[in-house]
């Protein structure tokens, strides 16, 4: 087929897929690989030169794990060796035992089954950390928990190419030359900190004194090519290669910028590689057989199941709440992109039959489609295990059972559910005004840093779970402050919150707008916005652009604030105001009086616009100058009045400041 003609058949096929996908809500990694199916060589055949398509496909990966690198930190990475050592060395080796005992039960050789082992014990880092990404949920504990142990899985596939192909029957390593390949790893890893810590940030700051867009995005896209190419020299993958880029740059002053530069970029190389992958199945072939379509049924159960015990047990081992542990054994579910490479490998070593190659593709193929979903589900297989299993708290880490503050039960205190900013500040200001409080955190670490003598009342566990809000007083607390980083579960929290507490007030933070009247009918007495308080103080700051004087800028936030608290605040049985009246009045409008019209020469009592249209807020502005304003000021052809209001009825306003107007008694 004309390589244009195969564009436009897969351009049109793309959008037809993610509209129907958008339609029904299915994510779009789940468009991608079907798309690739349909177009690839086993149906349509529109695309044959499938190497390219992987080739481009790559290229999206590195930019995912460099922006992903970007917006993380060496600090982070630091902080996070437990989790990438400890969790992601136990969820390797148990997976890899589990599918090894598995396929031997089968009846599978058992070298057989300890290479299938080593394959499916890889999950996607690309899917896993796009998900992430769209969720917002990177710097979360389990975004967090999931990227060490992710990062653990890239680092393990040195050892894992040394090792299969003794298994496989093929070549093993040459071990006379294992000192100079150890040289020549540690002289690279040494070349990529030399040109992190000093030649990056130089030449970064010379290119950007030139002050040229395209000089940057080149250097930018340079340097992580450079450092994925050395880092696939010392035996790594490009990927993680292109993470250390992103680290290095994200450490300079310059990491926004380059993050502007590659996101487009990203997002459509990435889809390539998602459509590559769908192109790697014959459907023709597993359709043939009916007997086929059934063990791979079988089979993605089994890997599923497998490996969200395994991820799950992994967290648990780290000592993560049960919530984080579910998501991660969720989110670990699917087999690796990196598992192709070695299943391939397989493949060409004539170890792995294509009958048995494409069972594993298929297989590998509908647990990367299934992992949205899964990650989606977990919630609800997290409130199962709440009801299921009892709460049994850890001694060392929980408060005391009697609930004493200060010698006294604790009664009327408020409950603090999540320990960062938000919660550290209702914190200190508890104890500033003597307020007894009890706070609920997932994190041990903060728990044993910060529960001490002086403050004891730090509860490990999460505040999802009916026994942890029991054992933090809820029924006897007269507040609870929702500060969680993790969306998902603010919504869950209140609910089961107001169910076990009735009289208790609830203030619930979170991050969209849209969110706010979701979490009010759930039972929050109140809910701060970050996105409302963020666009309010913009706003404030963008009207003194308008050189309005202080104690009109007063007035008008003062207003945006009792329309926006007005829906974030319960009332009752009345209905609250609706968000679109809040967004559509956040907008100034200036009305220029000309010459001759209906305003010229009226004092602004006389308009009448508080009575008429309902505006009370205003400024004139007159040669270019605020002047001092009240009802009995008279309006001049030339004059600027600045009205704060919805844009209907600043058209309803119009018509008196024009001249071809009749005017309006």
């Amino acid at each position: 087929m004309d390589f244009m003609m195969g564009l436009v058949s897969v351009a049109l096929i793309a959008i037809v897929l993610l509209y129907v996908g958008q339609q029904f809500g299915l994510p779009s990694i789940v468009s991608y690989l079907i798309l690739g199916m349909l177009a690839g060589p086993y149906v349509f055949g529109i695309v044959t030169d499938q190497k390219s398509i992987e080739t481009v496909g790559e290229i999206g990966i590195i930019l995912l794990l460099f922006t992903i690198g970007l917006e993380f930190s060496f600090e982070k990475l630091l902080q996070s060796w437990r989790i990438v050592l400890i969790g992601g060395l136990i969820q390797l080796v148990t997976t890899i035992v589990a599918v090894t005992a598995v396929t031997y039960a089968l009846s599978v050789p058992f070298t057989s089954a300890l290479v299938f082992g080593f394959i499916i014990s890889l999950s996607s880092t690309a899917i896993v950390m796009k998900i992430l990404q769209e969720r917002r949920e990177m710097d979360t504990t389990q975004g967090r928990t999931l990227f060490g142990i992710l990062l653990f899985q890239d680092l393990a596939i040195i050892p894992m190419i040394l090792i299969l192909p003794v298994f496989m029957g093929s070549s093993g390593p040459d071990l006379g030359a294992l000192p100079l390949e150890i040289i020549k790893v540690v002289v690279i890893l040494a070349l990529i900190v030399i040109l992190g810590r000093f030649v990056v940030p130089r030449l970064l700051y010379r290119v950007a004194s030139q002050r040229n867009r395209e000089l940057f995005f080149i250097t930018i896209a340079g340097i992580c090519v450079i450092v994925a190419w050395l880092t696939n020299q010392a035996g790594l993958s490009y990927t993680l290669g292109a993470f250390v880029a992103g680290l290095i740059i994200g450490e300079s002053d310059y990491n926004i910028d380059a993050l502007s530069h590659i996101i487009p970029f990203r997002d459509v190389f990435a889809s390539v590689f998602f459509l590559s992958i769908g192109m790697l199945l014959d459907i023709q072939l597993l359709l043939s057989e009916a007997t086929l379509v059934e063990m791979i049924i079988v089979i993605v159960i089994l890997i599923i199941v497998i490996k969200i015990l395994t991820g799950a047990f992994a967290s648990a081992a780290l000592g993560m709440p049960a919530r984080v542990s579910i998501f991660t054994g969720f989110a670990l579910c699917q087999v690796g992109e990196f598992s192709f490479v070695l299943a391939k490998t397989g493949l060409d070593a004539s170890f792995i039959p294509e009958r048995i190659y494409q069972i594993f593709i298929a297989s590998a193929i509908v647990t990367m489609a299934l992992t949205p979903f899964m990650m989606n589900a977990a919630p609800r297989f997290t409130d199962l295990y709440y009801r299921v299993i009892p709460y049994l708290p850890k001694k060392d880490l929980f408060a005391p059972p009697d609930l004493e503050y200060g010698g006294t039960t604790l009664k009327d205190h408020i409950i603090i559910a999540g320990y960062g900013i938000t919660g550290k500040s209702v914190a200190r200001a508890a104890e500033i005004t003597g307020i007894p409080y009890m706070v609920i955190e997932m994190k041990p670490e903060i728990i044993r840093r910060e529960k001490s003598a002086r403050r004891p009342y730090f509860i490990f566990g999460d505040a999802v779970q009916d026994e942890v809000l029991e054992h933090a007083g809820v029924r006897d607390a007269r507040t609870l402050v929702v500060a969680v980083s993790d969306q998902e579960a603010v919504p869950r929290i209140v609910h089961k919150a107001r169910r076990m507490s009735p009289e208790i007030y609830i203030i619930a933070r979170t991050e969209h707008i849209r969110h706010a009247q979701y979490l009010l009918d759930l039972g929050a007495d109140e809910v701060v916005s970050e996105e409302f308080e963020a666009a309010r103080e913009i706003f404030t700051r963008a009207l003194k652009k308008y050189r309005l004087p202080e104690p009109e800028i007063a007035k008008i936030v003062s207003k945006l604030q009792n329309w926006g608290y007005s829906k974030f605040t319960k009332n009752g049985d009345k209905p609250a105001m609706g968000m679109d009246t809040v967004l559509l009045s956040l907008r100034i409008h200036v009305l220029t009086v000309e010459p001759g019209c209906c305003a010229d020469g009226k004092a602004i009592n006389d308009l009448d616009l508080k009575g008429r249209f309902g505006v009370a807020e205003f400024g004139v502005r007159r040669n270019n100058a605020m002047i001092a304003t009240d009802d009995s000021t008279c309006l001049q052809a030339g004059d600027a009045l600045l009205i704060f209001s919805t844009d209907q009825v600043a058209e309803e306003i119009r018509h008196l400041f024009r001249r071809e107007e009749n005017p309006v008694s």
